[in-house]
């Protein structure tokens, strides 16, 4: 049990209902970047060439998240016009052409990785209450909102697993250069356990995402395949570490 100490009574309380009442949640969460139509759908208005090889591969994590009760993060690129990162003229580097438009088809996630009831948390920071719905009102999954690459600039991320860290982190999507990169170097930062589903993430340059596959393997993240993941059980996840 995690100590409380600086907790107030209802930060606590919180705490020891998360623990509760996602005991098999606690071992191992996934993290699903970016699985919008924007990115993945040939018809996207930021669509990555090839990303559509991932799909079935998504769709069976999804499966496998459901049917073993695991805790289900997921990052939603989120933007409007005056965001930083959108440009008329794009370098493709820190800017881009307007994409995940609030409010767009585009924004919203794929078929294969859609939750049937998500909590989603803007990139304003909310109060602790806030997450008593992700208890009382049975969400099956939580959604991070941002407007940039780092799926931590939602502070509400850090906020949330502070409360119950999970052991190991899974993570997956699109990019694998850009805010895949992210996700994982910043679970890393904070001292957790990553494995990436190596053939359920897609990147924009494909030579990029070989060297980050070698860096990652040279910190200690773990490269599976999707059919890894599925043999394996949520408490098993923890072992590949020891």
């Amino acid at each position: 049990m995690h100590n409380n100490t600086g907790l107030g009574e209802k930060e606590a309380k919180l705490e020891l209902l998360i623990m509760g009442a996602l005991p098999k949640a606690v071992p191992v969460a996934f993290i699903d970047v970016d699985t919008q139509k924007d990115f993945i759908m040939p018809y996207g208005c930021l669509s990555i060439p090839g990303s559509e090889c991932i799909i079935d591969n998504l769709a069976k994590l999804n499966s496998y998240a459901s049917n073993h009760c695991v805790l289900w993060i997921a990052t939603m690129d989120s933007h409007v016009l005056e965001d930083e990162e959108i440009s008329s003229e794009p370098d493709f580097k820190d800017t881009f052409p307007p994409h995940c438009m609030n409010g767009t088809a585009g924004e919203e996630r794929i078929a294969a990785t859609l939750r049937s009831t998500p909590l989603i948390l803007d990139v304003q920071t909310e109060p602790l209450e806030k997450l008593w719905s992700f208890l009382e009102d049975c969400y099956d999954s939580v959604v991070f909102k941002k407007n940039n690459f780092d799926i931590f600039s939602n502070k509400n991320l850090d906020q949330f697993l502070s409360l119950s860290p999970p052991h190991v982190f899974v993570v997956f999507g699109v990019a694998t250069d850009f805010c895949v990169k992210y996700a994982v170097e910043g679970l890393l930062h904070r001292n957790f356990k990553v494995i990436v589903v190596k053939d359920a993430v897609f990147a924009i340059d494909q030579e990029a995402e070989k060297q980050l596959f070698d860096q990652w393997q040279n910190e200690g993240v773990k490269l599976l395949e999707t059919k890894e993941i599925m043999d394996l059980n949520p408490d098993e996840f923890e072992q590949l570490f020891s």
